[in-house]
């Protein structure tokens, strides 16, 4: 199976591709490609976990971010007529939440076909 007449694969795709692949038990697996082989399979999983790590720790940091940005503020002094920056955190909040929990049920639709 080769690449259709005019494709060059990216710098992504090269450097992906010549990462070294461990199973489970973190023992090397050939660059071969065969999708019917557990350790090919579980070298994939691991790959695939490792990305959703990273991609889980980065929205955990921007989710304390933004807690830290809308609800960790200061007190305002009594009687200051002042409307606070970022008021609508709140509002915001709820629609990301709302799109969050949009996608997911799309994707768990998709999923499913």
């Amino acid at each position: 199976m080769g690449a259709p007449p005019g494709y060059r694969p990216s710098a992504w795709v090269h450097l992906l591709h010549q990462l070294p692949r461990a199973d489970f038990q973190l023992r090397p697996v050939p660059s071969v490609f065969a999708p019917q082989e557990q350790e090919y399979q579980q070298a994939l999983l691991l790959v695939a976990a490792l990305a959703g790590l990273g991609l889980g720790l980065s929205l955990i940091f921007i989710a304390v971010y933004l807690i830290r940005f809308c609800c960790c503020r200061p007190p305002e002094p009594p009687g200051s007529k002042i409307p606070s920056p970022g008021g609508g955190c709140v509002t915001w909040s709820c629609i990301v939440a709302l799109l969050a929990g949009w996608c997911w049920r799309r994707w768990r639709g998709w999923a499913r076909r």
